[in-house]
């Protein structure tokens, strides 16, 4: 199998090893110069305010535990201390300090973001805990059609059609501990997406999406086993229905690297009118099985950027062999974020499929192989960047304003047409319950 990568993706992946090796760490001069002046305040919190930005969390923790311990009543600091606490998963020392917090003289953002961090730190040693998000916005694409319907160049390529789109969502999950060691879990999570067509040729589409299962968490290493059950839908009918498991796996490596490994196995029934009707004659049609395997690597350069990478492989079966296929996937993703929320989210991803066998029916003999390249930018921040300060304290925190563009490319070869399109997304986007 021969892999191709378009121009546009290369440079995205071959930036990841250069980023992940640019990453700064503070000078030896500036911790020298700490431990020499252990009781400078303002020293070891600038050293403190360093290392944070820089990721290393146990550092900067390490140096305002030692200034508190000279200047208790530095109240704005115990928060930050706290806030650090919370974000190295120590979340009972979070609450200890946030309750020393109690009955301190803090400004009322200072209060309203204690107050919020006390409810983070139940969320996450409740026994229980629901969580989720809202999103509704418009889409626009270039190709509407082409996205999703897979066209025939062999008298020309249909023409691009253009066309606006609605966009409604909701994601929700929540947990529940077994026994007092809170170790493991059941879990369960759901999705519902409807894109629905505004002017144009946008296509009605939506997603429905259903997981639970058992968990088990420790300190630094998490696993999930469960049940899976997704179905697909295209202009109001079914399209794709998936039953199957799907286990996920993360390994906290350190405080800024994390190891993810995700596997599933499905039954796959397709409702495809057409192909079912000479399904008898061709010997078969596209239900088969679907297996998948994902790695996948986070690594935060700084406590405000994170990259991450991933290789998979992926196997589907089909009753009519040239639908089966096989082949790898690549991603690299970018998560930037700024003062005030605003933040920046890049990422882009390559699958190559190289189907079972050569098509006598549909492909005139050939034998399909597809280049299939994602790009998608987006640039977001909660409504409370927009207030004086920058944050609130209350539910602006919460919603969030986004846009993003978005880049698709198919390639596969006579006698089907290529793909190649742009979109345009804004949405409103609302979290609720236990956060992250």
């Amino acid at each position: 199998m021969v892999i191709r990568v378009s121009r546009a993706l290369a440079p995205a992946l071959l930036a990841l090893p250069l980023a992940l090796g640019a990453v700064s760490t503070a000078g030896a001069q500036d911790f020298e110069a700490v431990m020499a002046a252990p009781d400078d305040v303002e020293l070891n919190l600038a050293y403190a305010r360093d290392q944070a930005a820089q990721g290393r969390l146990s550092e900067a923790a390490s140096t305002l535990e030692r200034v508190l311990i000279q200047e208790p009543n530095r109240h704005g600091d115990r928060l930050f201390y706290a806030v650090l606490l919370f974000r190295l998963g120590d979340y009972n020392g979070a609450k200890v300090e946030l309750d020393r917090l109690k009955g301190a003289n803090l400004s009322p953002l200072q209060r309203a973001e204690a107050d919020r961090y006390l409810d983070r730190v139940r969320d996450k040693t409740a026994d229980s805990a629901v969580s989720g998000r809202v999103t509704a916005g418009v889409v626009y694409e270039d190709d509407a059609a082409g996205a999703y319907f897979t066209a025939f160049d062999i008298f020309g390529a249909p023409p691009a059609e253009q066309g606006t789109s609605s966009e409604l969502s909701l994601s929700i999950k929540g947990r529940a501990d077994l026994g007092a060691s809170k170790a493991w879990e059941i879990y369960g999570a759901g999705l519902a997406y409807d894109r629905s067509e505004l002017s144009g040729a946008a296509v009605d589409f939506q997603r429905f999406e259903g997981e639970g299962g058992l968990g088990h968490r420790s300190r630094l290493t998490s696993l999930r086993v469960g049940l899976l059950a997704r179905q697909v839908r295209l202009e109001g009918d079914p399209q794709l229905t998936e039953l199957g498991l799907r286990a996920a796996f993360s390994w906290r490596l350190t405080n800024r690297t994390t190891l993810g490994l995700r596997a599933e196995a499905v039954d796959q029934n397709y409702d495809e009118p057409a192909i079912d009707a000479v399904s008898a004659l061709i010997g078969g049609d596209r239900d088969g099985e679907r297996y998948s395997l994902d790695l996948s690597l986070a690594h935060k350069l700084a406590s405000r950027t994170t990259l991450t990478g991933g290789l998979g492989y992926e196997v589907k079966t089909a009753s009519y062999d040239p639908f089966g296929y096989s082949g790898p996937r690549v991603s690299v993703g970018l998560d930037q974020r700024f003062k005030r929320g605003v933040y920046v989210l890049a990422n882009g991803s390559a699958r190559w499929l190289e189907y079972d066998e050569a098509d006598p029916f549909f492909l005139l003999g050939e034998t399909r192989e597809d280049t299939r390249l994602n790009a998608r930018l987006a640039i977001g921040a909660p409504l409370s960047a927009f207030a004086g300060k920058g944050a609130t304290g209350d539910r602006r925190e919460d919603i969030t304003l986004e846009g993003a563009l978005t880049w698709a490319s198919r390639e596969s070869g006579f006698p089907l047409a290529d793909y190649e399109g742009w979109g345009a997304e804004l949405r409103l986007i609302w979290r609720f319950g236990a956060r992250n």
